[in-house]
């Protein structure tokens, strides 16, 4: 046994406590706050003692056992960090080691001070055998906490000859069945020293660990139970417990522990969790969110915190928060684990159906409810138009369709996804639930549609004699009469359906509808000006109006009807689109976006909303709100073919090839689709990429090659591979079924690839002849103009000059004829429009200076190109003009430098710098 040697004081301790301080005079005031410490400490208050400890401590700061007594009070407060730094200062001033290291050695357990306890002397002179055998046990528990086994183990064979029968020498040989990972021995040990020392700490936290390490959670609790009882201020058992009780399902015996603790610090990260998960296991969800989320805010970011949060917002139907906590843990879950069920159908609800394919492709269906949860999906997906994905959702709901509800929503899927299976297991849907009228409906539907007139007579037959008071089979009967042109049949189901429902709207409209087929329209007029006598807001009703005053020409009227009724009815979105839809009809764009502009934009949005405005904006020449409204459009339904073919057609138009290449293959990795598979071919042969193009042309039938449109794009191909003369055919073939501008030049470049630029020019002139307000052909047509005939070049720019007053490429080629005709006063004043709208540009500069140095404004000239700078000045043509003006200037050292900084290339250039040379 180790040994200190400790320093002994006989005095009273009044004068060592003088002494101690360095006084030569000992004041009352310091013996006054002692005494009353003392007083406080006797009368259990602990806080009041503390206070006259300090205070005491003022007067002799050096003081050994005023620092002894304010750690031992410490202690009482269970405030051990501070407990362990006075004792630790009562040492340093040299108060008796065996009275300090017993309560010492408690500060460092509680603190988790390892390492300074594993340091500790146990055997101080003075200290009892008990008193080292506690101190000892703390010793050993630092040391086998540290790893030290070699050290822990001599420390055992040293202290189990104390001469005591303290529990804690029973505690410490205990230790050899821990270090020898022997569980079961020292559990017995342990349980039998619970029996002689139930209320002690140290056993009974000992016993607690190792039902623990055994897995007997039950008794663990049982144990921390009683400790807490016993020790009520050690916060750190009473969390054990609380995560115990939880952790065993005992959420009502935990909620008083925890409710405690969090009356004195409501943000702990730990209780919130806690009180989150007893909350939502009551079914309270409510508050279980909210204290699980505050728990998440405070930085309690386990899985267990997310998951059980995502299940409350689920059960609440806060789908949104329940696919944030949800998404958080779903990579850590297994397969097939119910929270991917619920994060799957929350996602669904928020439309995200991408992400819940990708969660519902973890789910392998193993319960009934997944068929519902499939099919979701499949129709989600459908709407957005990822095809392929809503076919893997058919795949899995077909596995576990069987019940009537199941089989229906499965063959409606099928059906909307073009597969006739869909149809099978309507039928079978509608055999297992004959009372079920949507389904009947439905199968009946599907009948007409595929034109099965027998099965649809026969269905709507069985119908009718299950149920007699049904208006709706003789409505179907009725239209399948008249189809197969059995009117006086269609007349008498029709009449049938009537007395069964007189006042129905829809056997009304469907006796409208068939006076359409049959082409009486004054016999349906009448019959939906009497339901909208009644139903004015009837949008079907109102809809077949239009279309029948259409058909008359006579629609302005129905027009402002509607105007009138959306006037009082705002908020009725059906009837603002319905108005949208005949503005647009009437190619009164700007009413169109007006009508639309109150309609929100979200995942509810109507879909003929997003149709409707799209195209209007197109048609309205709004390019950018265009581009905005599209990229809305596809954020909510990524694979649409509408709304990806109008950002295709705005790609085109706004030259962003790489961009509409893009969104095709993003669309065609969801969906086949030929006309996209089309448009692709297109943007790959404007971004240059000739056999992927040619890859997908090639493969085509004849009679869709022979489309002007894929013909055109042959002839951008044949220009890439230098086929010029192939190419005029294919890009006449374009071009005369759409002669917009693009396939114009399209014409040209073929003309002038194949060397005939006669017919090119002709070409151009009888088009512009055909279309006099092209004014991108004219500026094609101006362009060459200048080359043969520089007078009409001049007028042609001068028309196009008043349509486009600011287009840079005008004003300079007309500034550049005006200057070769010396109407120097024009050119001066049309070249500086095109300086100032780029400063920068070569060739506008330059026209500007050219025209400065005819009318003897050298320098100003000079001016100009020095700003530019010469590494600006790229073609050699422009480059040689300032050099020539540098030496006309006197400026020829520095045109001399500039001449030999540059090579030049061409035969042309290189004869004018020779002869510019000769110059200097």
């Amino acid at each position: 046994m180790k040994i200190r040697t400790v320093r002994k004081s006989l005095l009273p301790l009044s004068l060592v406590l003088c002494i101690s301080a360095g006084l030569t005079g000992c004041g009352q005031s310091m013996e006054e706050h002692l005494s009353a410490a003392r007083q406080y400490i006797d009368a259990k208050d602990t806080d009041a003692a503390i206070i006259e400890y300090k205070n005491a401590i003022k007067a002799a700061p050096q003081a050994p056992a005023l620092r002894f007594e304010l750690g031992r009070a410490y202690l009482l407060k269970h405030n051990y960090d501070a407990a362990e730094k006075e004792l630790n200062r009562a040492l340093e001033l040299g108060h008796p080691a065996a009275e300090v290291i017993p309560l010492l050695s408690q500060a460092y357990q509680q603190t988790g001070a390892d390492n300074a306890l594993a340091q500790l002397d146990y055997g101080e002179e003075g200290m009892s055998d008990d008193q080292t055998a506690e101190v000892g046990f703390y010793k050993l528990q630092a040391l086998t906490q540290l790893g030290e086994e070699k050290e822990a183990q001599a420390l055992i064979d040293e202290l189990e000859n104390l001469n005591t029968d303290s529990v804690y020498k029973d505690l410490i040989l205990s230790y050899r069945s821990l270090l020898a990972k022997d569980i079961a021995s020292a559990l017995a040990q342990t349980q039998a020293l619970y029996e002689q020392a139930p209320t002690n700490k140290d056993v009974m936290l000992q016993l607690a660990r190792l039902y623990l390490a055994d897995k007997q959670k039950q008794e663990a609790v049982g144990i921390y139970q009683n400790y807490v009882k016993n020790y009520p201020n050690d916060l750190t058992s009473k969390f054990a417990l609380i995560s115990l009780l939880v952790e065993t399902g005992s959420t009502a015996e935990a909620e008083p522990f925890v409710d405690e603790l969090l009356k004195r610090n409501a943000e702990h990260p730990l209780l919130n969790q806690y009180k989150g998960i007893i909350a939502s296991s009551k079914g309270d969800y409510e508050n279980g969110l909210k204290y699980l989320e505050k728990a998440i805010r405070n930085g309690q970011n386990a899985p267990v915190v997310r998951m059980v949060a995502g299940f409350s917002a689920y059960q609440m139907q806060d789908y949104k928060a329940a696919s944030q906590h949800l998404s958080m843990v779903a990579s850590s879950l297994p397969d097939n684990h119910p929270g991917l069920r619920m994060l799957a159908d929350s996602l669904l609800r928020l439309g995200q159906s991408e992400d819940a394919t990708e969660v519902l492709n973890r789910v392998d269906g193993e319960l009934q409810a997944d068929a519902a949860l499939f099919s979701k999906a499949g129709f989600q997906l459908l709407k957005e138009g990822n095809v392929a994905d809503a076919r893997k959702m058919v795949d899995k709901s077909s596995e576990l369709s069987n019940t009537a509800a199941d089989l229906a929503r499965l063959g409606v899927l099928q059906l909307s996804l073009n597969d006739i299976d869909g149809l099978v297991n309507l039928e079978a849907a509608a055999a297992k639930a004959p009372e079920s009228v949507a389904t009947q409906q439905t199968l009946l539907a599907a009948y007409v549609s595929t034109n099965q007139v027998e099965k649809a007579r026969e269905l709507a037959t069985q119908w009718q004699e299950t149920r007699p008071r049904d208006p709706m089979p003789h409505v179907y009967l009725a239209e399948l009469a008249l189809k197969s042109g059995d009117k006086a049949t269609a007349e008498a189901e029709m009449s049938r359906a009537e007395s069964l429902a007189p006042d129905s709207s829809e056997v009304k409209i469907a006796k409208a509808k068939l006076a359409v087929i049959d082409k009486d329209l004054e016999a349906a007029a009448a019959i939906l000006t009497a339901i909208l006598k009644a139903e004015p807001v009837n949008i079907q009703a109102l809809t077949m109006q239009y279309g029948i005053a259409k058909e008359k020409g006579e629609t302005s009227a129905v027009a402002k009807q509607i105007e009138k009724l959306l006037a009082r009815s705002p908020g009725n979105e059906d009837l603002r689109l319905l108005l949208s839809r005949i503005y647009f009809t009437n190619e009164d764009f700007p009413k169109v976006l007006e009508t639309l502009k109150p309609i929100k934009e979200d995942a509810q949005t109507p879909m003929p909303y997003w149709s409707i405005k799209g195209q209007a904006l197109i048609r309205d020449n709004q390019a950018q709100a265009a581009n905005v409204h599209f990229d809305k459009w596809l954020a909510q339904y990524p694979q649409d073919k509408t709304a990806t073919l109008g950002k295709m057609l705005l790609n085109d138009a706004q030259g962003n090839y790489d961009d509409g290449l893009a969104l095709a293959n993003r669309f065609l990795q969801m969906r086949s689709d030929s006309q996209v598979q089309i448009l692709k071919a297109y943007f790959l042969a404007m971004t240059r990429e000739v056999e992927k193009s040619r890859a997908i042309i090639e493969p085509l039938p004849e009679k869709v090659k022979a489309l002007p449109f894929v013909r055109g794009i042959s002839a951008r191909l044949s220009l890439l591979e230098g086929k010029g003369k192939a190419a005029i055919p294919d890009a006449m073939a374009a071009y005369q079924k759409t002669p917009n501008p693009q396939n114009t030049i399209l014409v040209v470049a073929s003309y002038e690839s194949a060397g005939k630029n006669d017919q090119s020019y002709a070409f151009l002139q009888e088009h512009v002849r055909k279309y006099p307000n092209d004014t991108q052909t004219m500026m094609l047509l101006a362009e060459r103009m200048i080359r043969q005939d520089k007078g009409g070049a001049a007028k042609l720019y001068e028309k196009i000059l008043k349509v486009m007053p600011d287009n840079f490429v005008v004003l300079n080629n007309l500034a550049y004829l005006y200057l070769e005709e010396g109407e120097l006063d024009k050119a001066r004043q049309l070249a500086k429009r095109a300086v100032d709208q780029k400063p920068k540009n070569a060739d506008a500069v330059d026209t500007l200076a050219q025209v400065m140095i005819k009318q003897g404004e050298k320098e100003k000239a000079l001016d100009l190109y020095t700003k530019l700078g010469a590494e600006e000045l790229r073609t050699d043509e422009v480059y040689l003009n300032y050099v020539e003006l540098l030496i006309e200037t006197g400026k020829r050292e520095l045109a001399k430098r500039r001449l030999a900084s540059r090579k030049f290339e061409r035969e042309v250039s290189k004869e004018r710098a020779k002869m510019l040379q000769n110059k200097l």
